[in-house]
């Protein structure tokens, strides 16, 4: 019994809504009627409309060929009757369709005449339609021969048109179709108010059951590891999504109900007519744009794919060299990571360099304007960047130093904390970040204190210099400078210090005490 009602339900409201709409689909019938010409009629034939000045060319020279390309629309209450194709007596086409609509709208709002009253009259090769002595338009020869017939059947036809017009434009203008005009303004306005109701309850609903399943999925995430955005991110993203959706709906609901109103009365049909030729021509515009465009989007899509699989597959491989699982000789294993960055880079401008003819504005001024201004902002304002980027690909490629190594750079002496494309950063023994451009580096000597213990497996060698004079025995003072080396923390006992005289001078001799650390961050110590 329920699925019945339902039914009925959505039938009443089908059929309501076509009834409302029934007005922007109406279309004219056709009556016949023809009667011979008077002399005055037949004057007013020669005149052929020219009795308006202005709207008389002032060129002398009328073709044929002209008259062939001309073409305007005779209308009445939005209608199109039929098209005037030709000028006549130095009148255009436009100027005659516009003269022609005039007199029968002027004789549609006339309810004094009649149908009937409308008669074809004939002259010679002219042919006319009149209204008693008023002459509503005429057909030529010329007319007859644009359009492939004859002039009785090209006057028939415009007959029927203007007759079949004029009825239309008096019957809804009748207090029945007015009294039905505002019946269905009444239906229409209701129908508006509810759907306007329903999409306004029914939307929070929905979203508020979407973000109760998208909070879950996302703690759900979240605890396996796998999550990519926060919670937060996407209940904002949805909140803006909905907000989106709900003035979209609202706008094409006001936009559908505004012609649906404007069509229930006459005066109105018109605009309402307008208002859907406009929308509709606006959508038949973007999808033969989409459609046109598809060939281009297919090769974009192409170009992504296999741009994305060859990031996939660069990161693969140098993911196997930096685990060291595959070996190139004379590529080591920390060169991995910043190659595949450079890599991304390469493949990611030539897909960008591909994708570009194929782009919707990419022929365009505006287009080309905005490409121009950004290579000149790049060209002129990266030049210190573009610097520092390829000072940083040559100190990783010479291995210069590494992260966690320790160096002096510029009297810094310091861990690496960081090496990026366009800077590197190390931390002091007193806890100093210091921030150096890797231009700056470039054309400095780095001295690295870590690269003989990681490289060649041998520790690092620290030394000092002491003079004493003659008097001492210099036994013991290599005795108690190696006790002494031994004694302080971080000196290696294998392999053992040793100390080397290293000048005798007038009144002294100078030693120089070496020992062996692996724990090149703790210099100062070892030397205090």
């Amino acid at each position: 019994m329920r699925s019945k009602v339902t039914r009925w339900f959505f039938c009443f409201i089908l059929g309501s809504v076509l009834w409302i709409t029934s007005p922007l689909y109406l279309t004219p019938s056709y009556a016949t009627i023809s009667e011979p010409i008077s002399p005055k009629l037949m004057a007013q034939a020669a005149d052929a409309d020219a009795s308006d000045p202005t709207s008389i060319s002032n060129s002398t020279e009328v073709t044929e060929k002209k008259q062939t390309l001309e073409s305007a629309p005779v209308m009445l209450n939005g209608n199109v009757l039929f098209e005037m194709q030709t000028s006549l007596a130095g009148v255009s086409a436009t100027t005659r369709a516009r003269d022609t609509s005039r007199k029968i709208r002027e004789i549609a709002d006339d309810n004094g005449i009649t149908i009937d009253d409308i008669k074809i009259v004939k002259v010679e090769t002219f042919r006319g339609i009149s209204v008693d002595d008023l002459l509503l338009t005429v057909v030529t020869p010329a007319d007859a021969k644009i359009t492939k017939q004859s002039t009785d059947e090209l006057i028939e036809e415009r007959f029927q048109a203007i007759k079949a017009g004029i009825e239309e434009y008096r019957a809804i203008r009748s207090p029945e179709q007015v009294v039905q005009g505002l019946i269905r303004a009444v239906i229409a306005t209701a129908f508006f108010v509810l759907f306007l109701y329903l999409l306004n309850r029914l939307l929070p609903t929905l979203f508020n059951r979407f973000e109760s399943w998208q909070t879950q999925r996302f703690e759900t995430l979240s605890e396996r590891g796998v999550g990519i955005i926060s919670r937060q991110k996407a209940a904002q993203f949805l909140k803006l999504l909905y907000r989106i959706i709900r003035v979209g709906s609202n706008i094409t609901l006001v936009y559908i109900y505004i012609p649906l109103l404007l069509s229930c009365f006459p005066l109105t049909q018109p605009i309402s007519r307008r208002i859907l030729n406009y929308f509709w021509a606006a959508v038949s515009l973007v999808w033969g744009d989409f459609v046109d465009y598809l060939p281009n989007l297919f090769i974009i899509a192409l170009i992504v794919v296999i741009a994305f699989y060859s990031i996939r597959l660069s990161r693969f491989i140098f993911d196997e060299i930096s685990r060291q699982r595959l070996t190139i000789n004379g590529f080591y294993s920390e060169w991995a990571n910043p190659t595949h960055n450079i890599v991304v880079f390469l493949i990611f401008g030539l897909a960008l360099v591909l994708i570009y003819p194929f782009l919707p504005a990419a022929n365009s001024a505006g287009f080309q304007g905005v490409s121009v201004f950004i290579g000149a902002l790049v060209t002129f304002g990266s030049t210190a960047i573009i610097g520092n980027i390829v000072s940083g690909i040559v100190l990783i490629y010479t291995r210069s130093f590494k992260v966690g190594d320790v160096i002096r750079v510029n009297n810094n002496l310091g861990r690496v904390l960081d090496k990026t494309m366009l800077s590197t950063r190390i931390m002091t023994p007193d806890n100093e970040i210091i921030t150096l451009p890797n231009a700056s580096l470039f054309g400095t000597e780095i001295t690295n204190f870590t690269a003989s213990i990681r490289d060649e497996k041998k520790p690092l060698l620290l030394k000092t210099t002491v003079t004493l004079g003659y008097d001492v025995p210099w036994r013991k003072v290599h005795e108690t400078l190696v006790k002494a080396a031994l004694d302080s923390q971080g000196v290696l006992k294998d392999p053992e210090p040793f100390v080397v005289q290293t000048s005798l001078d007038d009144f002294y001799v100078a030693y120089t005490l070496k020992a062996y650390t692996n724990q090149p961050y703790k210099m100062q110590i070892v030397y205090s």
